[in-house]
């Protein structure tokens, strides 16, 4: 398995025997479609220790996207467990956020969360994305689960989620 790049934010154990990377937008809706599925599907691989999400805010250069580039840039990724808790209800409330203006969201980040720009998060979004291009990452989300590859439009559900992860379990056991 190759090495983990860029593991900011990390669910579950970093050693899990299987690792999903998710390249994501916290405007996209299908982002927020994904992250849903991760709430009612993973946890209790988390809590065995047998998976690891590693999430990825992607700052694609797409109009519909920039909402999610403003939230990213005032995200405080030294406190890793706040933070997945802000995204998570960031996804949740997204269709109240994502048609704000620009000065809109910095005051709704900053009023609800208490969180301001993050200049470490250039540098960040930098490594991201020249990762993301290095992989060839077109679209978000893009899911890798080990070294398999699911890329938008080619959704996973999550009967087909839980699928692969025991495939990848059953590799590692044997």
């Amino acid at each position: 398995m190759t090495e983990i790049k860029n593991s900011y934010l990390v669910i579950g154990d970093v050693n899990a025997p299987v690792k999903i990377e998710v390249f994501l937008n916290y405007a996209c809706p299908y982002c927020a479609t994904f992250f849903d599925l991760v709430d009612n599907t993973l946890p209790k691989y988390f809590a065995e220790k047998k998976v690891a999400l590693v999430v990825k805010h992607y700052d694609k250069p797409r109009e519909m996207l920039l909402p999610g580039t403003l939230i990213n840039a005032n995200l405080d990724y030294s406190n890793p467990e706040r933070t997945l808790e802000i995204i998570s209800e960031l996804f949740k409330d997204q269709a109240k956020w994502d048609k704000y203006s620009s000065f809109e969201i910095k005051k709704y980040i900053e009023e609800k969360y208490n969180l301001k720009e993050e200049f470490s998060n250039i540098d960040r979004s930098l490594l991201i994305t020249a990762e993301a291009i290095e992989r060839n990452v077109k679209m978000v989300p893009t899911v890798f689960i080990n070294e398999l590859e699911f890329q938008y439009p080619r959704e996973i559900f999550a009967e087909e989620l839980v699928e692969v992860i025991e495939k990848e379990l059953e590799k590692v056991e044997a």
